[in-house]
């Protein structure tokens, strides 16, 4: 069986355009017969999730976000990634429209596996 390794220069630039890769990533590999699997470790900042009461409406979000972002610059914080449910396509477009770039390709489960 083979080993997981870092993968090549190569392996990193085919997958660029379906990964969002930075200085705070690491690309793995690992050779099979079929051909080379790759995974992204990512260190990140994140907020997720952002529990609001039923009754806020976009604008206590916002302002909710605004401050969450004015804390996290102030800590030197250059980006962070968030979760927007799929179903909510007002709050994405509130999201986009302030800047945010949509990373996920499709709608997707977030699991948590503890080691």
């Amino acid at each position: 069986m083979n080993r997981i390794r870092l993968a090549t220069q190569e392996e990193v630039e085919k997958i660029k355009p379906v990964s969002d890769l930075d200085e705070n990533c690491l690309v793995f590999a690992l050779d099979g017969h079929n051909g080379v699997g790759l995974a992204v470790r990512r260190l990140c900042q994140e907020i997720d999730p952002m529990v609001t009461p039923e009754d806020w409406n976009t604008k206590l979000k916002a302002m909710f976000v605004r401050d969450l972002e004015t804390v996290m610059a102030a800590q030197g914080v250059k980006y962070y990634y968030f979760n927007v449910a799929a179903d909510d396509e007002q709050w994405q477009s509130v999201v986009k429209n302030w800047g945010a770039e949509q990373v996920s390709i499709e709608p997707e489960l977030r699991f948590k596996r503890t080691l």
